[in-house]
């Protein structure tokens, strides 16, 4: 007889003698000479599955948390900034167009370039001063990347021959781009 043929019939033993504990412990288990699985063993198995699930949870959840993704705040804070800069020009700051569009991305960003020095000149020969606030934010809709917040702002102009306020209502469509959310499109609403 081979190796090989010893091994064959010791692993094969093993698997009786096995079965044949098995068979012993049910049968004892059958004729109430020992007790079945302890009722407080289930329960322990039960609690692991709970905590094993809420552990997976919490941990998915903290991944989505940490993978960059932009909150409803974090869309609402950023329409508030972008739109304070926009409803606040100012002719002691040549810069502002710039920081406009460094806030701005897609449509908005092509347009407001295309004008942005004509912006700074206008407003530089009318000495223009105002600040813009932001009364309310709010988003309306949202996509992956993307949000339409509804902002309701006032504007309270300064200077040399008058001083008044204006109310506006604006949509803006925010995407995410480069870091945060920019400036993609602006509406007034009626």
């Amino acid at each position: 007889m081979g190796r090989s043929e010893v091994l064959a019939r010791e692993r094969a033993a093993r698997t009786a003698l096995r079965e044949a504990v098995d068979d012993l412990r049910d049968a004892r288990v059958a004729a109430g000479a020992v007790p079945g699985t302890p009722r407080w063993w289930r329960w322990a198995a039960a609690l692991a599955v709970v905590l094993s699930v809420a552990l997976a949870g919490w941990g998915i959840a903290r991944w989505y948390d940490a993978s960059g993704h932009t909150t409803d705040a974090d869309y609402e804070q950023a329409a508030t900034d972008r739109v304070t800069m926009l409803l606040s020009p100012d002719y002691r700051q040549p810069g502002r167009a710039q920081r406009i569009l460094a806030g701005a991305t897609g449509e908005f960003y092509d347009e407001f370039a295309q004008s942005a020095d004509a912006y700074t000149k206008f407003v530089k020969s009318r000495g223009t001063v105002a600040e813009g606030t932001v009364d309310g934010a709010a988003i309306s809709g949202r996509t992956p990347g993307r949000a339409t917040v509804l902002v309701a702002a006032t504007v309270r102009f300064t200077g040399a021959q008058d001083e008044r306020s204006q109310s506006f209502r604006l949509r803006v469509l925010l995407a995410d781009s480069d870091g945060g959310p920019k400036l993609a499109a602006v509406q007034y609403l009626p």
